[in-house]
């Protein structure tokens, strides 16, 4: 006897003279389809009222393809794909089969779609004006000679630099549409530490951390650049000094920067930012000029900034990396008139008692240097 084949994914199913609001289901049930409570005389009563039309539409042909929710009361919808072809006595038979994957592969081409016009949008807009300053400058340049000659070619170097970061951000933006594959429980500390040694070389800002950090699952490495970004967000509209590309970065592969930072600090006008954690997170914010209630809604989206010099791409990439760890990140006014950025739906190994972290931290913190700050 040979053995039994597996049964076909779906439901046989039959629809008499192509009505849309009756169902004859002619085979078992798919595990993976509960659809045998539905009332199968009146079906389309069950179909989602925005899928109504599109189902319609679909059994008035000699053909049927499409997707389309079913609801039951206090649950989610059901996707499901329907797919038949019409009879020569009218009906239309075919096969009612999960939707999930196909719901899904039109999501993910939906998403590059969406990445593919942030790129067309990138490359005429945003690299055109550097390109075009460049090529500018250049042919300037064969008309001078000396100093003059210098400085077209200097804008030349500027402009090229402006590519280069643009192209790097938006290869960066690319990248963080993927979801998170691979992740491990990591000490946030730890990783907020790094992600200030790496930016955090300006003459005026400092970090404040209010203790104990949770340990999240994530992925290290993104989470890391998630808070660079953040970081070098708050630095860049909060103090009056610039980021010192040239320092030696401190404590980069140590578990807390040194007291080398000190030493790049000077003056009072500079930002402090602050890293604490909440009920389903963390947040990280600052004390700087904050962002008007009004902007909060784009801060982002690719290529919105407010900076001469900012590519945009600087939160978009935050709120990618998000939403790949399956988080949610908003915006809202810090305690001290700041950004306040709150990360939540984090999955968190550890629950230290005490409460949920209120910016600036409250009590005791630890500042980049190590010791007790009290705010």
């Amino acid at each position: 006897m040979s053995p039994r084949a597996d049964p076909r994914p779906g439901v046989a199913y039959r629809r008499p003279e192509g009505d849309a609001a009756r169902i004859v289901l002619e085979s078992a049930g798919d595990p993976e389809l509960p659809i045998e409570d539905l009332a199968l005389d009146s079906w389309l009563e069950a179909v989602h009222p925005e899928d109504r039309d599109r189902l319609r539409e679909e059994l008035g042909g000699d053909g049927v393809d499409v997707a389309y929710r079913v609801v039951r009361d206090g649950t989610d919808p059901t996707w499901i794909h329907e797919h038949g072809r019409r009879a020569e006595d009218g009906d239309v038979i075919g096969y009612l089969l999960p939707a999930y994957d196909r719901i899904e592969r039109q999501r993910r081409l939906e998403q590059q779609r969406e990445r593919l016009e942030e790129f067309a949008s990138v490359v005429s807009h945003d690299l055109r004006n550097p390109l075009s300053v460049a090529v500018g400058n250049l042919e300037l340049a064969r008309d001078f000679d000396g100093d003059e000659a210098n400085e077209r070619i200097d804008r030349v170097h500027d402009a090229l630099d402006r590519m280069d970061e643009l192209i790097s951000d938006l290869l960066s933006l690319a990248r963080e549409g993927r979801s998170v594959e691979a992740t491990a429980e990591t000490d946030l500390r730890a990783v907020v530490d790094r992600a200030w040694a790496t930016i955090g070389r300006t003459a005026n800002a400092e970090l404040v951390v209010e203790e104990p950090l949770p340990r999240v699952e994530c992925d290290r490495n993104r989470l890391r650049q998630a808070l660079e970004n953040l970081f070098r967000n708050a630095i860049e509209h909060g103090s009056d000094g610039e980021i010192d590309e040239d320092a030696t970065p401190v404590g980069d592969d140590a578990d807390r920067p040194d007291d080398a930072t000190a030493d790049r600090r000077v003056g009072s006008d500079g930002v402090r930012v602050f890293v604490g954690r909440t009920d389903d997170g963390f947040y990280v914010a600052d004390d700087g000029p904050g962002i008007p209630e009004d902007d909060r809604e784009d801060v982002f989206e690719p290529g919105h900034t407010t900076a001469e010099e900012g590519t945009g791409f600087g939160l978009a990439i935050v709120e990618r990396i998000a939403e790949a760890h399956g988080w949610s990140v908003s915006v809202a006014e810090s305690r001290a008139g700041g950004a306040r950025f709150e990360f939540a739906g984090v999955e968190r190994h550890d629950d230290p008692d005490g409460t949920a972290g209120d910016d600036p931290a409250s009590g005791t913190a630890v500042s980049d240097r190590g010791s007790p700050s009290a705010e």
